[in-house]
C-alpha cells in the first residue's frame, strides 16, 4: 500500500514539473483556447468600461442644477440688470418718496445681483466674470449718481438712509 501511495506521489509529481516546463515554454496544450478568449476579455472589458464612463456623465449631466448652468445665469442676470437700470432710469418728478423708494429697490436688486455673480463665479467662464463685473460696476455707479442726485436735488439735508449721505 505504501509503495502504491509513494507511486501515486511521484506520478503527481512528474505532471506537476512537466505542466511547470510546460508553461514555461510557452507550450500549453490549451493555448489556442485561451489567445481566442484573450481579446473577448480585453473588449467585454472595454465595452464595460465605456459603459461605465457613459453612466457617470449621465449622472453629472443629472446632477447639474439649473442654476449652474451657464444659460440660467445669463438670461438672469441680463433680466435683473434691465430691471435696475429700469429703476435707475425713472423719473424723480413722481416725487420725493417715489424717487427714494425706487432707489432703496435698485440698491436690493444690485445686491442681489452681485450674490448672484458671487454663487455663480465657480462653473462661469473667466469672460462671463469679467462682463458680470464690468455691468455691476456701471449700475454701482449709476447707483451712486442716482443717490447723490436724490440728495443734492431733491431733498438736500436727507435723512432718508436711501441716500446714503444723510444730512451734516
Amino acid at each position: 500500500i505504501e509503495a502504491a501511495a509513494e507511486r501515486k506521489r511521484e506520478r503527481k509529481m512528474e505532471a506537476l514539473s512537466e505542466g511547470a516546463a510546460l508553461v514555461e515554454g510557452d507550450r500549453m496544450p490549451h493555448a489556442a483556447g485561451l489567445s481566442a478568449l484573450v481579446p473577448d476579455r480585453l473588449h467585454q472589458r472595454e465595452a464595460e468600461r465605456r459603459e461605465e464612463a457613459e453612466k457617470r456623465r449621465r449622472e453629472r449631466d443629472a446632477q447639474s442644477v439649473l442654476e449652474e448652468q451657464s444659460d440660467f445665469f445669463t438670461a438672469s442676470f441680463a433680466r435683473e440688470r434691465e430691471a435696475i437700470e429700469a429703476l435707475l432710469l425713472s423719473e424723480p418728478a413722481q416725487g420725493a418718496e417715489a424717487a427714494a423708494e425706487a432707489v432703496s429697490e435698485a440698491a436690493r436688486r444690485l445686491q442681489d445681483l452681485q450674490r448672484l455673480l458671487t454663487d455663480s463665479v465657480r462653473f462661469l467662464a473667466p469672460y462671463e466674470v469679467r462682463q458680470a463685473q464690468a455691468a455691476l460696476s456701471k449700475l454701482q455707479g449709476a447707483l451712486s449718481e442716482r443717490r447723490l442726485q436724490h440728495w443734492l436735488f431733491l431733498s438736500p439735508g436727507c435723512v432718508c438712509g436711501v441716500c446714503g449721505l444723510n444730512s451734516f
